[in-house]
């Protein structure tokens, strides 16, 4: 179910903002240090332009949301900032669907992505077993349905910067939504089992 998006009900749900591009930004069930920091420090600025969908991981909530609300205060948009611990099923395809770009590890989340056929900035754990993270990550950018930025080069500055080139250059959003609709191939694991 979780690789099929649905924008019913997500802009009631997740109070969004209708015509406003929106960030999902996935965590993982414990959440990604990293990914987490460097959203909170580029909030200020995402919030300018965009809303911002982002699963934190349930360890790391309150500190975010609490870092948020400091970095966000006195902001007139910070409510277009949208923090959750977890996403249920139905939360995660309505984030899915109403999401224009996905920031994210390079886990398997990678093929729930092509599945919605979304473009991707990916930041591989960079000291992941057998590297398998980065693998899987310029892996899936050769397609060009992603982008990659490595732990230790990731700044607000250039991650503000890749969003922009996104979702503003002519031509760039549609060409990495293609080849994440070609990547992704729903029936792999029937395959697979069918020929073993």
């Amino acid at each position: 179910e979780i690789t099929h998006p649905t924008t019913e009900g997500a802009a009631e749900f997740l109070k969004l903002e209708p015509g406003l591009p929106t960030i999902f930004v996935l965590g993982g069930s414990l959440g990604a240090q990293i990914v987490n920091d460097i959203i909170i420090d580029s909030l200020p600025s995402l919030v300018e332009k965009y809303q911002i969908i982002h699963q934190t991981g349930k360890n790391n909530f309150r500190d975010i949301v609490a870092r948020a609300d400091a970095v966000l205060f006195n902001n007139r948009y910070r409510a277009r900032y949208k923090a959750f611990d977890y996403l249920n099923e139905l939360a995660m395809r309505m984030a899915a669907g109403a999401a224009d770009v996905v920031i994210s590890r390079a886990g398997s989340t990678i093929f729930e992505i092509a599945a919605w056929n979304k473009p991707s900035i990916l930041i591989p754990i960079t000291e992941s077993h057998g590297d398998h993270q980065r693998k899987n990550a310029y892996a899936y950018a050769r397609t060009k349905a992603a982008s990659v930025m490595e732990e230790s080069n990731v700044t607000p500055h250039i991650l503000l910067s890749e969003i922009e080139r996104i979702l503003t250059k002519p031509g760039v959003k549609e060409e990495m939504t293609s080849a994440a609709r070609e990547f992704f191939k729903p029936d792999a694991a029937r395959t697979i089992a069918k020929e073993i």
